[in-house]
This record gives C-alpha cells, structure tokens and sequence, in this order.
C-alpha cells in the first residue's frame, strides 16, 4: 500500500471525533425529547384528575357521564346486608330539610312500588346542622334510628347551612372557623346514622347549587367538608354530590337542565332553592339507582303487592314546590304496618289511596316561615312568583 492510498492517522483520529460527538448530541437530543413527552403527558393527566369536570345530561336515567355520576366506591365489592321480601322489607329512612320533603315522597315511591322497600319520610323546614333551634338532628336522628332501626339512611342537609360558610380564621391555623365545630356535627350525625355494629347504609346528600351567589358559594364550600367526613365512615356511608348534579355545563346554578333528549326541563322552582317535581325525580332516581344496586331490590322485587310510604309526625304538611300534602298526612308509627292512606305523591308508578288517616298528629303541623300555602296538590306546576321573604329549606 503507497501514501496515497493509506489514511492520514491525523484525519481518521479527527473523523471518529467529529462522529463520537454527532452521537453524544444525538443521545442527548433524543433523552430531552422522553423527558419532554413525558412530563407533558404527567401534566395532562394531573389536571385531568384535578380539573373540575363538566356534568353530562341531567335527567332522570341520562348519562351524567363518569365524573359526575354517583357511584358506591369501596361499597359497590361488597354482598347486599341481607335478602329482602313484601313480608321483611328494607326499611328506608328519608330525612333531611324542607328539600328531603320534595324529592322524599318521589324516592319512597320507587321503593315502595318494588313491594320490599317501606320508606318513612322524616324532613323539618328550614331545619340544619349548625343551627339546632328549628330541629336538634342530633338528638331527633338517635331518637329516630332506636325506634324505627331502619335498614338504610338517606339524609340532605345543608342549604340552611350555606351562609355559616367563611374565611375567619381566628388562631391563624389554615382552617376556617365555622369547619371545625361543623365537621363535628357531621361525624356525630354519620356514626349516629351508621349506628356502630349496625353497618346501616348511608347516602349522604349535601346542599345543591343555590341561585343567590353568596350562599352558592358557601353551599359549594360544605360540600368537600362532608364528602371528607364521609370517606371516615366507608364504606358504609356514601357522599352524594347534589350540588354538582345541578350545575349546569359551567358548574354554576341554572334552573334548568337538559334531559335526556336534549329538551330543558324546570328542575327548580322560582325561589332558586328547591327541587321542581321534575328536579325531585330527577335526584330520586339517582339515589335509587345506587340503593337498588347496593341491596340488589330489583332481583327480589315483589311489584304486586307495593307498599305505600308515611310521612314521619313532626314533619311539615306543606313544602315549596309541592304545596300541601293531600289527603292530610298519615303520621303512623314506625311499628305499624304502613297504612294505605298516605300522602299524596311526587310522581312514580304506584300512587296511594286517598282514604284519611285515623291517626293524627297532637299538634298541628307548622308552616315555613314566610311563604304563603299553596292551594295545589302536588304535582301541579310550582309557583312561578317570587317569594316575599327569603326562601327557607
């Protein structure tokens, strides 16, 4: 081999450095990019979890969609408390303020239709939690679960609550004032409500969205409080997010939603607090879905023999949105055999009779303060008119 044709030791040394460097910048290049889409796609899906999500179609069966539909959590893996009949039905508890009243009587029906599920309706106007001088909850629900021992609870509360909601924090702690008595309220009422050994099946309804912006926000704020408080007592009670089920696609108060064609319907009445029959329905059948699915009542319904539901004694005979009970409500015993003439209803499949019953209250019923009766049987279309005093729920 002559000079000309053998490589210059200089040049080749100087090409393989040229080359080992176009790889280093190559791997470098390359490693950037991996790190680059992967913290990309973290980001995406840390705001995906953290983002607020947008309700789906808001009627009674529509698609809610993944994250805004209620489900069991930890509760749905577990067998149903025991196997129910017409002669041993599940005995539901409805309780709560004047909103308990509305979409109560909807939610009874549908059990009571099934023929193994006899619902008792236990609701107090412009009763909550942080005020105990309409109705001590605490007091009357360790009174109401020893002598009626239901099977399952459902209770919403709140709305009378929202304006409590506020940022003083006195010793500087990072927490609320009004959050540290409030969550203690919660806690006695749920473990109450669970009942210790007893393992009652609990859902838990916080406050929906409110059409006055002060009070919107501190019924937004009561909402993780409960929905914390309720994870302590899993899987036994379920939080239920009535608020976000009645926002709208912007997650803001909106009297009515789209069902499941698309077509707005009323789900609030003019007061821009309670439920419409229609918004009463709606939530009933939400919270029906998750009670039939956790007792499995479909499979062992028995639709021939339905059972109608009662209406608890110290409860309200009338209710926004719904106006007076009629016939005269029916305070039967818990003990008693449900009696066939009780309130009338809220809509459904099965509708009681019409005949008085023998047993009335010692007092009479009052009414909420600053509304004026409707004249209307339920099932009529609610007030339109402004109400002259501040709503009460």
């Amino acid at each position: 081999m002559t000079d000309e044709h053998a490589p210059d030791s200089a040049s080749r040394r100087a090409r393989l450095a040229t080359r080992k460097k176009r790889v280093r910048i190559l791997g470098v290049a390359v490693v950037v990019a991996l790190l680059v889409i992967g913290f990309s796609t973290a980001t995406a899906l840390r705001n995906n979890d953290a983002a607020p999500t947008t309700p789906g179609k808001h009627a009674a069966g529509g698609d809610l969609g993944p994250a805004t539909a209620p489900n069991l959590g930890v509760a749905s893996k577990l067998k149903p408390p025991r196997a129910l009949s017409h002669s041993d039905p599940m005995k539901l508890w409805i309780g709560g303020d004047s909103l308990a009243g509305t979409f109560g009587p909807a939610l009874g029906q549908m059990g009571g239709a099934t023929g193994i599920v006899n619902a008792t309706i236990d609701y107090k106007v412009s009763s909550g939690l942080a005020d105990q001088g309409i109705r001590n909850w605490y007091e009357h629900a360790q009174q109401s679960m020893a002598s009626e021992n239901p099977d399952a609870v459902v209770f919403i509360i709140g709305t009378n609550d929202a304006s409590i909601v506020n940022s003083q924090d006195s010793n500087h702690d990072g927490v609320p004032d009004w959050e540290v008595g409030y969550r203690a309220k919660i806690d006695r009422m749920m473990q109450t409500f669970v009942g210790g050994t007893r393992h009652r099946t609990v859902f838990w309804l916080g406050p929906p969205t409110l059409s006055d912006s002060n009070l919107d926000k501190g019924a937004k704020g009561l909402g993780p409080v409960m929905r914390d408080e309720a994870k302590k007592f899993a899987p036994d009670v379920v939080y239920i997010d009535t608020y976000r089920l009645f926002s709208d696609s912007n997650g803001e108060y909106s009297a009515s939603l789209p069902d499941a064609n698309g077509k707005l319907v009323d789900m609030r009445i003019s007061d821009g607090v309670h439920f419409s029959i229609d918004g009463a329905k709606y939530l009933s059948e939400i919270v029906w879905k998750l009670l039939d699915k956790r007792w499995d009542i479909s499979s062992q319904a028995d639709p021939s023999q339905p059972i109608d539901y009662t209406i608890a004694q110290g409860s309200n005979d009338y209710v926004p949105g719904v106006g007076h009970y009629r016939p005269k409500v029916n305070y039967s015993s818990p003990s008693t055999t449900p009696s066939s003439s009780v309130t009338a209803t809220t809509g459904g499949t099965h509708s009681p009779t019409t005949t008085p019953g023998t047993t009335k209250p010692t007092t009479p019923p009052t009414k909420p303060p600053g509304t004026t009766p409707s004249t209307k049987p339920p099932g009529t279309t609610p007030p339109t008119s402004p109400p002259t005093s501040p709503p009460t729920t």
